[in-house]
């Protein structure tokens, strides 16, 4: 089973399912945090709203000198379906010792906590305790663009004849209620119980109960939290559902083994395999389900609990690999449907806010990454119904992204995966994913017959393939351009750049970039290939395969060193070199790994593990090493899909009925004696693959065991001996 264990340093963490996210510090409390919401991205939410701001204990031993205070907890353990809190050490001179215990059960707005309280003293014990919980029933971010806004105060009331406090917003249809197993002795409602300083119009409940507890013995209170975002009776249902006998734990246990037994890795490494296993099962703390609007994975926690393009279209290709193939069509759908709904013209969104708002109508790479991802998807699934559902508003998207090559170069204008203000020209990332979308859309347009498109796009993607290879590269560099501009735009900009080079310590790159300036602003419309910030987008061409091969090796080569790689992984830019992120170590990892350089490839995943439990037992943090989301989606991307697609060598192609296999492996997995090294029930198409490696008196030897019905095709890059078990 899957667990890690931390000594508490406020590290934070998430309980929840797919309706609802608690999140907290690992000591058990609930302090302000976040910045979408100034301080309020904690507590309970149930999207679009929020619950509750937290909830405390304080505890006092009768017989013993235990400190009357809330209570922090000592240690913490992660699971991949619960989380476990002990306290102990920080109760003073007592004999109880305390065991939290919280799931968020599957297919219920709530949650519920277990407090086991344990006397290991040989004489009965007398505990008084409080339970403190705080109302904040508000929207979530930009929901007044919507028109929702929060009341001016939570009410509460007592249902004694069901032990249930019950809240609700004094303006909204927004409810909670919260009960224990055991009737409170006392309870008051009130402003002044809260033992944190925490933000919002919520209301206040203190319950109290007293245990006299055996010696060598134990007692448990249960504490039921649900929701509803609809009514008083839905939550009321949800509390009903939640307080029944099943073992809800042992069921999303359960559940959440079968899920993860996909995929599964023997690289001879228990730590690395360990760490992977926890990346299945961050899918599973980032789906988000609202009524009206779907269920689909949602890019990271606590700061982005939403659906996101160009996240999705990174993550999605990491899921496929685990067999979610109904998730990853709920996640395209939203982006689509949502697309349709406030663009309309094929423009791709951004983003989408669980109360329906988007605050960004889309980057101009993120409509061509949507192509992609779309035929990926069909790739893995063979799912046509879909890709046809699709296929009017791609019409219409592969038009609109034609649009924006308003000059004519081959290279859409306008934002792209670098939001920094300013960088809205024809960025490098925008160009490759525009190019590779011409070709993903050739192959969508012949599935629909549309013969005279196909053959259009097809000589199109070759076209800006060679444009990117002649137009954005810098020979003398070794190196592809953060972008392509005219000398006249890049002069506006020349403060900005000059700043920006001063600010990061690299003022040798100034007197290159005055002097490249000057003797290009002698033709100041003519539009050249620009090396700026040297941002990790510069690895898109080879993420792609569209780099040429001579190009690629020779960029792979100048990138692989420590202007542009550090502890955890690649910079997000070589300016600065106190960045790193999941998604760009991850990008140059595929990189290397689809141009023939597996060791390389394993070494920028390696580093990026470096990071795993930073900033959350069991996770590794958007910004390397412990900031920014405690988990973001898209490093499943990084990891998964070199190991997959590369190493292991799956690629499927639905169309022809086809499962290429060419194994890569990193050397240092092959030279492992002994042992069998393997990637088993990887779900492809109808079926699944597995791929056995092993070394046998000198001589290597791959198994590749088929349960699909379609064919498998094998190679491989080294003198392996390759055995096809159709089964």
């Amino acid at each position: 089973m899957l667990k890690v264990k931390t000594n508490c340093t406020r590290p934070k963490y998430v309980c929840g399912n797919h309706e609802i996210k608690l999140i907290g510090t690992t000591d058990g409390l609930f302090p302000d945090f976040g910045h979408h919401l100034e301080g309020e991205m904690g507590g309970l939410w149930l999207h679009p709203i929020k619950l509750l701001d937290g909830f405390w204990m304080r505890v006092k031993d009768i017989e013993s000198e235990l400190v009357d205070q809330i209570i922090a907890a000592d240690s913490f353990e992660n699971y991949p379906h619960k989380n476990v809190f002990y306290y102990g050490n920080g109760l003073g001179h007592t004999a109880i010792q305390i065991k939290r215990s919280q799931v968020a059960p599957d297919g219920i707005k709530g949650i519920l906590v277990d407090y086991e309280f344990i006397n290991t003293a040989n004489t009965q014990r007398h505990v008084d305790i409080e339970f403190i919980f705080k109302t904040d029933l508000r929207p979530e971010w930009l929901s007044e663009k919507v028109g929702l806004y929060d009341g001016k105060q939570d009410m509460c009331e007592y249902l004694g004849e069901k032990n249930v406090f019950h809240a609700c917003d004094d303006k909204n249809p927004w409810h909670v209620m919260v009960g224990s197993s055991i009737i409170p002795s006392g309870y008051k409602i009130g402003t002044q119980f809260v033992p944190e300083v925490t933000k919002g119009n919520g209301i206040s409940v203190k319950m109290n109960f007293s245990l006299a507890i055996r010696e060598s013995s134990k007692q448990s209170i249960q504490i039921y939290i649900a929701g509803s975002y609809h009514s008083k009776e839905e939550c009321a249902e949800q509390y009903k559902a939640i307080i029944s006998a099943r073992d809800f734990t042992q069921e999303k246990e359960n559940r959440m083994k079968q899920e993860n037994s996909k995929a599964v890795i023997n690289v001879g490494n228990p730590e690395f395999e360990s760490i992977y296993e926890w990346i299945k099962v961050h899918k599973d703390w980032l789906i988000q389900s609202v009524d009206g609007i779907g269920r689909g994975i949602t890019a990271g926690l606590p700061e982005y609990p939403w659906w996101f393009s160009c996240d999705s279209c990174y993550m999605l290709q990491a899921y496929l690999a685990f067999g979610d193939f109904e998730l990853c069509r709920d996640t395209l759908k939203i982006i689509l449907d949502s697309s349709i709904q406030l663009n309309g013209d094929g423009r791709v969104i951004h983003e989408l806010l669980p109360n329906g708002y988007s605050p960004n109508l889309g980057n101009t790479q993120e409509t061509a990454q949507f192509i992609i991802m779309l035929w990926d998807y069909y790739q893995w699934t063979g799912d046509r119904e879909f890709l046809s559902y699709a296929y009017e508003y791609c019409k219409k998207s592969i038009k609109w992204l034609r649009e924006q090559d308003d000059d004519g170069d081959f290279f859409p204008s306008g934002y792209g995966l670098i939001e920094i203000s300013g960088l809205n020209m024809e960025m490098i990332d925008t160009a490759v994913y525009t190019c590779e979308a011409y070709r993903c859309y050739s192959k969508i347009a012949e599935i629909h017959r549309d013969y005279t498109s196909a053959k259009e796009y097809r000589l199109l993607f070759e076209e800006v393939k060679v444009a990117i290879n002649n137009c954005l590269w810098d020979e003398e560099n070794g190196l592809y351009c953060d972008c392509y501009a005219s000398a006249k735009a890049i002069m506006s900009k020349k403060q900005q750049l000059l700043d920006q080079f001063e600010e990061n310590g690299r003022s040798n790159y100034i007197i290159d970039f005055e002097k490249i300036l000057e003797e290009r602003y002698k033709e100041p419309d003519r539009e050249y290939g620009w090396l700026l910030n040297r941002n990790w987008v510069i690895n898109t061409p080879m993420e792609t395969g569209i780099a040429s091969e001579d190009k690629a090796h020779i960029a792979l080569q100048t990138m692989h060193g420590s202007e542009f790689i550090g502890q955890h992984g690649m910079y997000l830019d070589a300016l600065n070199k106190n960045a790193a992120m999941t998604i760009s170590t991850g990008v140059m990892a595929i990189a290397q790994a689809r141009y023939g350089y597996p060791d390389r490839s394993l070494e920028l995943i390696k580093r990026m593990f470096t990071a795993f439990s930073k900033a959350t037992p069991g996770s590794i943090s958007e910004m390397s090493p412990d900031y920014g989301c405690f988990v973001q989606g898209w490093t499943a991307y990084g990891v998964v899909v070199p190991i997959v697609r590369y190493f292991f060598g799956i690629e499927p192609d639905a169309e022809k009925n086809i499962i290429h296999i060419h194994p890569c492996l990193p050397d240092e997995w092959k030279l492992k004696k002994n042992e069998k090294i393997s990637i088993l029930d990887v779900p492809v198409l109808d079926g699944e693959v597995s791929i056995n490696y092993y070394r046998n008196s000198g001589k290597e030897y791959c198994d590749i065991i088929n349960t699909t019905s379609a064919a498998v095709v094998a190679s491989s890059c080294s003198y392996m001996e390759l055995n096809i078990i159709n089964k």
